[in-house]
């Protein structure tokens, strides 16, 4: 079956005499998304953190809230590749991050404070052991369609992969809830393994898998496939005389992710970044106790940094003296990043307003994070090339003109910006950055009295207050759209014209980014 090609390399090149700059966006394998998750006890406030880039080069990134959907009794759900599985009564109403097309990248944040993000994790496993196709896209969707809690998400993701297989090398979901942060990996076939990040410890997640060791009997904090030890006893992974405790990351990892040095230069980069005394060749853990408390700002400054001046790293690309997107080993925000966000989960106050995901759409080490809440009922109609209803029936196959460049669709702007910026990175990307952190911090800053009043009027009236919320979150984002106009005029970056636009390219290879 054909697929839209959305390894975005080939759509780059022909974007190049536009965009010179893109050449060096075109991403080596391991820069696929970055992802920090943070316990509630080793936060500032009590609040568990979640923070994620997503990395897949140029592609277009739309933004919906889809509302709660009821389904005749003794329905059933589609899977992507051809599975059925018994509908539920309700779905969720789901924050959805969808790019078009792709199987792997999307971002959801449902009605319940669930939100879900994800990282390609290479495994080992070469042998597919699926049926009717296998599963992939649909994992996440359905966790957002159906858990009230990340537990609740594990357990019909790992009972969807045991009954269908899953389809791709490997990846790992971080899910959070407003109490608890996990991680669930899944490998090639039927096996997966999931674990708790610890309440006062601080999970870093690149692109290989995260989960060390494990003891499978705690189940209070693992959790995993039936099979998940003695199948790797089978193909001669594990020794349990020999190696000790099950590491499943030593188990089931491609070697090549474990040593790669955009993995453990990033890696490095953020537990340096949190000021923690690892060597970049330490086999990283888990997770780990950090020295200070961690903000909300310190995630929004890691998940923006490129590393420069770090210990180690090249400083003839430094960002100081030229463009940083050059196989910095160490950069997390990167040419590619097409979205990120940090997540707010506090439990002490209402799920519509106590969980927030500051979203930076684009790069965000030059488009602000800006605050949009679990309970907003709409986002702004220039944030998405179409409604929701024809994207979900869509997604997969998504209209021709998908790449087309539109001047009044949001994300479109911040793109041009983006890839211009990098033209002249000395010159613009200061200007760019000033006015990134002036908004975000007047946003942060007004963020306690705006909840003070959202609370207020929540007592009161629910239905009042989401409306207030959705209104602000909205507002937010129209604004952060004007300011990106404003400053392609301030930086003279014109706007690519008809014969610069990207084309769409078919591939019978399904993307596995």
């Amino acid at each position: 079956m054909k697929n839209i090609l959305k390894k975005g390399i080939y759509t780059l090149l022909l974007l190049i005499p536009f965009f010179p700059s893109l050449s060096q966006e075109v991403l080596p394998s391991e820069y696929n998304c970055f992802s920090v998750l943070v316990g509630k006890d080793a936060s500032v406030d009590g609040t568990l953190l979640y923070g994620h880039n997503d990395d897949d080069g140029f592609q277009l990134v739309n933004y919906y809230v889809v509302p709660r959907k009821n389904h005749p009794k003794g329905s059933e759900q589609t899977l992507q590749y051809g599975g059925k599985i018994p509908q539920v009564p309700t779905t969720n109403k789901f924050l959805w991050i969808e790019v078009p097309g792709m199987e792997v990248s999307d971002g959801f944040m449902n009605e319940h404070g669930v939100v879900i993000g994800s990282n390609f994790c290479g495994s080992r496993e070469t042998e597919s052991d699926t049926i009717q196709g296998g599963i992939l896209y649909d994992l996440r969707l359905i966790m957002a369609q159906r858990a009230k809690t990340a537990r609740e998400a594990i357990e019909i993701a790992g009972s969807l992969i045991e009954e269908f297989g899953y389809r791709g090398s490997g990846r790992s979901y971080c899910i959070s809830d407003r109490e608890e942060a996990w991680v669930f990996s899944a490998v090639r076939g039927r096996r997966w393994a999931a674990a708790r990040v610890p309440d006062d410890e601080v999970m870093i997640l690149p692109n290989y898998y995260p989960i060390a060791d494990m003891d499978l009997k705690d189940t209070n904090n693992y959790l995993g496939s039936p099979d998940l030890i003695t199948y790797a006893q089978k193909r001669g992974w594990y020794d349990a005389d020999k190696d000790g405790v099950f590491n499943f990351r030593e188990a089931y990892a491609s070697k090549g992710a474990l040593s790669n040095k955009g993995n453990t230069g990033r890696a490095w980069s953020a537990y340096s970044s949190l000021d923690e005394d690892y060597n970049r060749e330490d086999n990283f853990p888990f997770s780990f106790k950090p020295k200070k408390k961690v903000t909300k700002q310190k995630l929004m400054e890691l998940l923006a940094g490129h590393s420069q001046g770090m210990q180690g790293m090249d400083k003839t690309k430094s960002c100081t003296i030229g463009n940083p997107y050059e196989l910095n080993e160490g950069m997390i925000c990167n040419g590619g990043t097409i979205y990120s966000f940090v997540v707010e989960s506090r439990p002490w106050m209402p799920v519509e307003i106590g969980t927030l995901m500051w979203l930076a759409p684009r790069r965000c080490d030059v488009q602000p994070f800006i605050p949009w809440y679990c309970g907003v009922t709409e986002v702004p109609g220039n944030y998405a090339k179409e409604g929701y209803f024809n994207s979900i029936q869509d997604h997969y196959t998504p209209p021709e003109d998908i790449h087309q460049m539109d001047k009044d669709l949001a994300y479109w702007n911040f793109e041009v910006l983006s890839a211009n910026i990098n033209l002249d990175f000395v010159e613009k990307y200061p200007v760019a950055y000033d006015k990134k952190m002036k908004t975000e911090t007047s946003l942060i800053k007004a963020q306690k009295k705006f909840e003070k009043e959202a609370l207020a009027k929540y007592k009161i009236n629910p239905e009042q207050a989401v409306q207030f919320i959705t209104e602000y979150s909205n507002q937010q984002a129209n604004k952060s759209f004007q300011q990106t106009v404003e400053l392609l005029v301030e930086l003279d970056i014109p706007f690519p014209s008809a014969d610069t636009e990207a084309i769409l390219m078919e591939d019978e290879v399904p993307a596995e980014n």
